[in-house]
């Protein structure tokens, strides 16, 4: 009998524990809302400058993600998105607003697709829309409010030379124009020079100049004294 009583509370401590370690069903709200950046803020961005398009591609599809918390959706279900113009500065020819993001189901994250474009101006376009998301098409609760809007920023600008600028002479003093439009021409971003070799670059640059002469129309750019053309800068 004492052994019996002795070996009892073992029994019961194992049938607590095994109680204790059972997790518990979630049955709280689905929420959605924009996804934060690092520094806990929705946010995005994009710079025309770096995606070495030519100037005629002047609009683009901006990714900014979306996170659900709670179950997976069963069926598509679209929250709706509005502007907050007290926090916008962009032009309302800057960008298309999207009515809604649609949350495909069986995702737990999704996309929302926003249309910006490049101000006319090389160099020239710098803009933020801020976006909210509101109600959604089902039970899905927004928030929380500190992620429920998102901004995106917008930009055209090459803010420091690139490290090889300064290991050849090949293209004159540098400019951020100047590396714009070396850009356009060449159709990407330089970033280095591991494709070249000092005569094969030297060769490029003219190359270079001698296209920027003939679209003269088109880059009609001046060094800083504001009568020399950007292109005569660039050595012969």
């Amino acid at each position: 009998m004492n052994k019996i009583l002795y070996i009892l509370p073992f029994f019961l401590l194992a049938a607590a524990s095994c109680k204790e370690d059972t997790l518990d069903v979630y049955n709280g709200a689905d929420y959605v809302h924009f996804t934060p950046s690092v520094n806990d803020i929705p946010e995005a961005e994009y710079n025309f400058a770096l995606d070495g398009k030519t100037t005629d591609e002047t609009e683009v599809n901006v990714p900014v993600e979306i996170r659900l918390w709670g179950y997976l959706p069963k069926t598509d279900f679209q929250c709706n998105i509005s502007l907050v113009p007290k926090k916008t500065n962009a032009l309302a020819s800057d960008y298309v607003k999207p009515e809604y993001a649609t949350f495909r189901a069986g995702y737990h994250v999704d996309t929302l697709w926003v249309n910006v474009k490049r101000r006319p101006e090389l160099l020239t376009t710098d803009y933020h829309l801020v976006l909210q998301m509101d109600a959604t098409s089902d039970d899905h609760v927004v928030g929380p409010a500190k992620y429920n809007t998102v901004t995106i920023h917008v930009y055209d600008q090459i803010k420091t030379a690139p490290a090889w600028w300064a290991t050849t002479q090949a293209l004159g003093d540098y400019s951020p124009m100047k590396y714009r439009v070396l850009n356009i021409f060449l159709g990407k971003v330089l970033r280095n020079l591991d494709e070249y070799t000092n005569i094969t670059f030297k060769e490029k640059a003219l190359e270079f100049k001698q296209w920027w002469q003939d679209n003269w129309d088109a880059y009609e750019y001046y060094a800083s004294d504001g009568t020399t053309p950007l292109y005569d800068t660039i050595p012969d």
